[in-house]
């Protein structure tokens, strides 16, 4: 767990956490079906679909969610949570239920209360089944707590990356741009030169950039001292350029990411 000591007191700072290891964490650890290995696959029986789709906690998973809710009971980390203002939370399964064993029960215990909203732009760039998410309807009545409204108003019912088949003219303006393409235009960008075979497109370079750039501006136009972010390795790549663990957490100073942002355009 780091903690940024350069921040200071006046400036906007960010707490990112990564998921806890998930099901396919675990899949992908293993010899064989590591990402880019000959053969690799994501298709699944359908009796699988549960832990692999919208990837779960694994045991594993869970038990580092634990270690974080630790963490923030210990004084460094609760110095850290008592600050902190809002929380945003990819729309996953894995961030959802990461964030209900380590976060949650700190901000019920709170005298403050700390909005925690779902936010898709936050959630992980679409490599495999694994990061196609569920309905907002259906989470939202799974994690009550969870503002599922505010921060959907620009995405479709699938609010992760997919193809479609209906022509540009369908294009509704009020949606992001970035959240599907049309099928004849996808070019397969992942491993595919030794039968590897997926269940589904991924998000082109392009379009996942231009969605961190979103996230980065709603990040830039928060006004809360602290925000605590909970998303995934690509997110937390892009933003930092740092390696996370499962479960880990850093704080730094938006100022830190605006500086690497700027560079990125450069």
């Amino acid at each position: 767990m780091e903690n940024d000591a350069s921040s200071t007191k006046s400036e906007k700072k960010i707490v990112l956490i990564r998921h806890g290891c998930t099901f396919m964490n675990e899949y992908l650890d293993t010899q064989g079906t590591r990402w880019g290995d000959a053969n690799f696959t994501d298709i699944f029986h359908p009796s699988q679909h549960d832990i692999y789709k919208d990837s779960p906690l694994s045991e594993k998973g869970k038990q580092q969610a634990q270690e974080l809710h630790d963490f923030f009971h210990a004084k460094d980390g609760k110095d850290m949570i008592e600050n902190i203002d809002i929380v945003a939370v990819s729309p996953l399964t894995r961030t959802l239920e990461t964030m209900e064993i380590g976060v949650l029960p700190h901000l019920r215990n709170s005298s403050k209360n700390v909005p925690i909203v779902a936010l898709p732009l936050a959630t992980e760039r679409v490599y495999l089944i694994s990061d196609h998410g569920k309905c907002r309807l259906e989470l939202a009545q799974k994690y009550v707590y969870v503002d599922f409204e505010k921060e959907f108003e620009k995405f479709e019912r699938e609010w992760w990356f997919t193809t479609h088949e209906h022509d540009g003219g369908d294009q509704d303006d009020n949606i992001h741009s970035f959240t599907s393409l049309h099928k004849d235009s996808y070019q397969e960008w992942r491993p595919s030169d030794e039968n590897q075979t997926y269940s589904c497109h991924g998000e082109p370079d392009d379009l996942f950039e231009a969605r961190m750039m979103e996230l980065y501006k709603w990040l830039e136009s928060r006004n809360e001292d602290m925000i605590c972010l909970i998303c995934h390795w690509g997110v937390l790549d892009w933003l930092t350029g740092k390696d996370f663990k499962n479960c880990e957490v850093k704080q730094v100073s938006f100022s830190d990411i605006q500086r690497k942002v700027e560079k990125r355009i450069q």
